[in-house]
């Protein structure tokens, strides 16, 4: 008998086929955009697999309605916060995802969110496209450079790395970074280990690259931000709901920090009428960290041996657990 499977999103072409090559029985979303909790709940039924990105919210209602026969679930992401995987756990539910694959084109979106916020870049290109180019201003649009500063990276993981990695070139003063271990890794860059208080103090800049957990869900909040300093510029790269977005907008209305440059947010798709949106010292980007043809496609083929494994009743070589 076929095993049914489900995919939650399109897929390029190219890879396409390797997926309906794997059973007669597979339906895969048709069109860009995401599927609503109502048409994953219609289509799991029955299902084998599960394929889905981390814009699918797959818990229990979603294993429900799947069935005892669901035995493997695919998320083409490194994150899985959007899947309980207690309640897989207990149904011996397998769950890949793609880690190692993202690291680059994240640390790549970084530096140029980084740059776009310190250097008002967003600014000056709307000042150009609405005229606003006039006569020489000794001062117009001056923004922060990156040399002698210190950044602090909440979260030293490989993508962390891989940011501390090209922030080096840049000249930048230290390194320092917080989390819950020390890593030798930091020795390539003579970064230091500090806890988060030190971290919020001390950091000209700081970047968010922990994963989003119950302990991490509205850590940058009034607090943090009154611990950073009054020129500090934050960056998200980690998950919206990392930070208190209420809590953000009134630190960078009210001169608690500079600027903030956001990759993530909460929700996504942003609301174009959020008082965020309106703040010019507020830079936002539509989750894109991952976004280069070579990183998404890996991630595909990740997801596609992940996949394969599962049916098959194997170990998959990209295994949450």
């Amino acid at each position: 008998m076929a095993k049914r499977i489900y995919i939650a999103t399109d897929l390029p072409d190219g890879v396409k086929q390797k997926f309906l090559n794997l059973s007669s029985e597979v339906k895969i979303k048709d069109g860009d955009g995401i599927v609503s909790k109502e048409q994953l709940l219609e289509n799991v039924v029955g299902c084998h697999a599960l394929v889905c990105t981390f814009k699918d919210t797959v818990d229990v209602d979603v294993l429900n309605a799947a069935g005892p026969q669901l035995k493997v679930i695919c998320t083409i992401s490194v994150g899985y916060d959007h899947i309980d995987v207690a309640e897989c756990k207990k149904r011996n539910i397998m769950i890949g995802h793609t880690p190692g694959v993202l690291s680059d084109a994240v640390a790549e979106l970084t530096i140029g969110l980084l740059l776009t916020t310190t250097r008002r870049l967003a600014e000056g290109l709307d000042a150009v496209k609405r005229g606003e180019w006039g006569p020489f201003s000794l001062m117009w649009l001056c923004g922060t450079q990156l040399s002698g500063r210190t950044i602090g990276i909440v979260g030293l993981g490989k993508i962390g790395l891989a940011i501390a990695e090209r922030l080096v070139p840049f000249g930048v003063g230290r390194i320092i970074y917080s989390g819950r271990t020390e890593k030798s890794e930091a020795s390539k860059f003579n970064g230091t280990f500090v806890d988060f208080t030190e971290l919020l103090q001390e950091s000209d800049i700081v970047i968010i690259c922990c994963a989003l957990t119950p302990e991490t869900k509205g850590l940058f909040n009034q607090e943090t931000f009154s611990k950073m300093k009054n020129t500090s510029i934050m960056i998200n790269i980690s998950r919206g709901p990392v930070v208190n977005q209420d809590d953000l907008y009134t630190a960078l209305t009210t001169g608690q920090i500079q600027a903030a440059g956001l990759d993530v947010t909460t929700p996504e798709p942003f609301p174009t009428d959020h008082p965020l949106m309106k703040l010019k010292n507020c830079v936002i980007f539509p989750h894109i960290g991952s976004a280069t043809v070579d990183t998404r496609t890996e991630m595909i083929m990740r997801s596609f041996y992940n996949l394969q494994a599962g049916l098959k009743g194997e170990r998959l070589p990209f295994s949450v657990y």
